[in-house]
């Protein structure tokens, strides 16, 4: 007769399922957890790990940047829209305005990789999280601004 079953074979099968699953439990339980308590509790990145862009400012006090538009150049994403200078020319001259995209940036690196000034670096921080997509377009002053949040 097709279609007909063992129901004795089926309790078996399925008291052994369930027998199986306790036992991952049990083995699970007593091990140390892994979870954090976010955002009481941050984790350490990796030393290696890209974050938020921040730019530098040399040893007088200058930014490093010089609106040569390498960075832009580079970015696979055009995560950099906007990089003007002033009116100064050669080393001297300085990013007036430059403008970063956090939500289409890649963090592959390439722009600090391509800057000739080592103006720029992705920093540590892993927490950017905003309330309007308009407050993921960081401008200048905030790239200059010390690194809040997770990670350090």
């Amino acid at each position: 007769m097709p279609g007909k079953t063992n129901l004795l074979a089926d309790m078996v099968l399925g008291t052994w399922s369930i027998l199986q699953g306790l036992a991952v439990t049990l083995r699970n339980i007593f091990r140390p957890r892994i979870t954090l308590n976010y955002p009481a509790v941050r984790t350490q990145v990796f030393p290696r790990f890209r974050g938020r862009m921040v730019h530098l400012r040399g040893a007088d006090g200058r930014l490093r940047c010089t609106a040569c538009q390498a960075c832009q150049k580079a970015c696979p994403t055009l995560a950099i829209p906007l990089i003007e200078g002033d009116e100064k020319k050669g080393r001297e001259k300085r990013a007036r305005s430059y403008v970063w995209d956090s939500l289409r940036c890649l963090f592959c690196g390439l722009c600090v990789e391509v800057c000739p000034f080592d103006a720029i670096v992705l920093g540590q921080t892993y927490t950017m999280v905003t309330e309007s997509r308009d407050k993921t377009r960081l401008e200048l002053a905030e790239l200059l601004e010390p690194e809040q949040g997770g990670g350090s």
